[in-house]
Parts: C-alpha cells; structure tokens; sequence
C-alpha cells in the first residue's frame, strides 16, 4: 500500500534542525517499514561477507525478476510537494563479489538508479532526476557514497517521490546492496513547505 507523507507532518514541532533526511527507515534497520516495494526487493540483516551494511545492521537487497523481458524491481516513499521546490537525493551502493553485477551497465546490462519523480494531481509523471548508482562497472565489495541527485519540481506538482530501482534489461544475475538513502529539500525549498526555522541540507557521514 503506498502511504503519501506531509513533509510537515514529519517535522512538527521541530525549531531548527540540520541534515533532515525526510525518508522513513532510510538504513533499512526496519527492514523495508515505510517503504513501498515492488519486484525482487528484500531487507537483510549484517551477515559478512555478503550482508556487511554500510553502518547498522540493515540494507536493502534488489535483484531482477528474471521474466525475460525488460524488469524493474524498485522501492520508494513520496511526499506532498509543490512546484519550485528543490530537492535532492542521496544513496550509498554496493555489490558482493560472490553474486555481482555483471557488464557495462545501460541499456544492455543490469544498472541501478536513484530517481526523485514530480507527480501531478492526476498522478502522472511530469519530471524527474535521477543517477546511475550501480552496475558490473562499479568494483566489488566496495561502498559507494554517491554523488547526490537534484531536481527541481515543475508546475503542476503535488508530491515529489524518492526511488532506487534495479533495471534488468535481459536475464543478467548480480544483487545491490543500499544503505543510508536520503530525501531533502533545500534550504529554500524548507521554506516553501512552510517548516518556518527548519533548514535542510546534505547529511554529513564519516
């Protein structure tokens, strides 16, 4: 079921804050709670050498469908938004060696994307942003802090939503690994939603 946040609700009562990170269980230390799912996507506990998450204990597995045509496999959560908001987005990634990505990447190999999309009322697609995060490119066994991801909301928009998706072009196998996803509107954009003092920017990580 897909579950639409008030940006404002999410912040009540906040004065001043730095780093806010809208996303609901963003390391995946709840499993996939607050996020919609759909394909092959499954949360997994710390388990070395495939499982070693970024920091905690969790992350976000994906993995294609195996249909035979083009599959999708995606998670997300998505908010009320408006038109000239500026959001950005954020994803660490990673493959394991004993079940990695394979090939160059898009369109003929396997990729992973994150993706902010701008929806209308009608909620159709009216924009989006969005970065290559993985493929059989990336080394092994490696975490990536990816560079972030911006876009900002077309006339017409009435909520942002935040996606990492696994593209399966064909019947290529390799698993991704995410950890530490973030949604954040801009500092002038915090404004916009009404958040009066709060200012958002990009969390910090060791």
């Amino acid at each position: 079921m897909k579950t639409k946040i008030a940006v404002a609700a999410l912040i009540c009562g906040a004065t001043s804050a730095f780093g806010q990170n809208l996303l609901t269980n963003p390391g995946f230390e709840d499993g996939l709670n607050g996020w919609n799912v759909f394909g092959n996507a499954y949360p997994e506990a710390a388990n070395p050498p495939e499982i070693v998450p970024f920091e905690g204990n969790g992350v976000a597995k994906m993995f294609g469908n195996f249909s035979g045509g083009f599959d999708v496999t995606g998670i997300f959560q998505e908010f009320v938004a408006a038109p000239g908001q500026t959001w950005e987005m954020d994803a660490y990634s990673r493959h394991w060696s004993g079940d990695a990505m394979v090939g160059n990447g898009a369109p003929d190999a396997n990729w992973v994307v994150m993706k902010i999309v701008f929806k209308d009322a009608a909620d159709a697609e009216i924009g989006f942003a969005e970065s290559t995060i993985l493929d059989g490119t990336f080394a092994t066994d490696t975490w990536f802090d990816n560079a972030p991801v911006s876009g900002v909301a077309p006339a017409g928009t009435v909520q942002v939503e935040a996606f990492i998706l696994y593209l399966q072009p064909f019947n290529d196998g390799g698993a991704a690994h995410i950890d530490n996803v973030s949604l954040i509107p801009a500092p002038a954009s915090a404004a916009l939603l009404g958040l009066g003092g709060l200012v958002a920017t990009r969390r910090r990580r060791a």
